[in-house]
């Protein structure tokens, strides 16, 4: 979930706490709170929030990730009645998963064997975010149609733990989402160093590497500005690549949560404004920025789109108008 636990302590994923950790877990209650926002809840209850997804969604995320057998498959009357309370068998340290880390190989061999969007399900996605199929491909954005079969090519050819450790998939032998999705790869000159999947037949709306924190979008731009350029830090990557194709330089962060206070020495020779989404989540994003940013007396400025709606949905509006 991208959540360090240091004992049973870690700051909160809303971004709240950076003075000092309020976030509490209670593995023995299988619980968590935050004591500095006042959310709590169970595993499953985090998963909804962290991932913005339905009940029966975070329940399938958590068996694909533990090897919950029946994951996505209704309990029947025989499996309730066969069902029993087992002591859990002790876990091989030689065996057990490896920690999540960045795969740029990996991801790079997923983009390739996927192909350009042209499902009516992505298109349709992509032109409601003003986004073009020409700009599309510029940005390497790429469908992936069949979940089960592009882990089927990816274990053949990486094998299950490689692709755990890349952070697509659990103990269970699947990808971490399913259904048709669009992938936008995180490019570092020519490598891969992250995938953030848009997911568009479930209620799970994005998935990125688990375990892996998220890296800045388009950072590679940072590059090609002089000092002094005008640069927009959106909130999401559609927002970001919409910016692009009507000429305005962004990145884009996933969230205020993501952000990180290294990033800001390199945002610092540039003028900056942020380009929020219109709902309660971007208040606490620009929120996040502007306190960044204060502590090293650097203004920025702030574009807010109308409430419910994000950049690129203004800029799409334009277009289709």
């Amino acid at each position: 979930m991208g959540i360090t636990l240091r004992g049973n302590k870690a700051m909160c994923f809303k971004g709240h706490d950076t003075a000092s950790p309020s976030f509490t877990v209670s593995k023995a209650r299988n619980t968590w709170r935050c004591f500095g926002c006042g959310e709590h809840g169970d595993a499953i209850a985090l998963v909804r929030k962290i991932h913005g997804v339905g009940f029966m969604d975070a329940c399938n995320w958590l068996c694909s990730h533990f090897g919950i057998i029946g994951s996505e498959v209704p309990l029947g009357g025989r499996a309730r009645s066969i069902a029993r309370v087992t002591s859990p068998k002790p876990v091989d340290s030689q065996t057990s998963a490896p920690s999540a880390r960045p795969d740029p190989e990996l991801y790079a061999w997923l983009i390739a064997h996927c192909g350009p969007v042209k499902a009516s399900l992505g298109t349709t996605y992509l032109q409601a975010h003003g986004i073009a199929p020409e700009l599309a491909l510029k940005f390497g954005v790429v469908e992936l149609v069949n979940s089960a079969r592009a882990y089927r090519e990816l274990e053949k050819h990486w094998g299950a733990e490689r692709i755990r450790g890349a952070g697509l998939s659990g103990s269970r032998r699947a990808l971490s989402w399913f259904g048709y999705a669009l992938l936008f790869p995180f490019k570092s000159g020519a490598a891969t160093e992250y995938l953030q999947v848009r997911c568009l037949e479930s209620s799970m709306k994005f998935f990125g590497p688990s375990g892996i924190p998220k890296p800045m979008f388009n950072r590679h731009r940072l590059s090609q500005l002089q000092p002094g350029s005008l640069l927009h830090i959106c909130e999401g990557v559609p927002d970001a690549i919409a910016m692009e194709g009507a000429g305005l330089a962004a990145v884009a962060v996933l969230g205020a949560t993501s952000f990180r206070s290294e990033w800001v020495e390199e945002l610092l020779p540039f003028n900056l404004v942020g380009i929020p989404d219109g709902d309660a989540a971007g208040e606490k994003f620009m929120k996040c920025l502007a306190n960044e940013f204060r502590a090293r007396s650097k203004s920025i400025r702030f574009v807010i789109p109308p409430e419910g709606m994000d950049a690129s949905d203004v800029i799409a509006r334009g277009k289709n108008a």
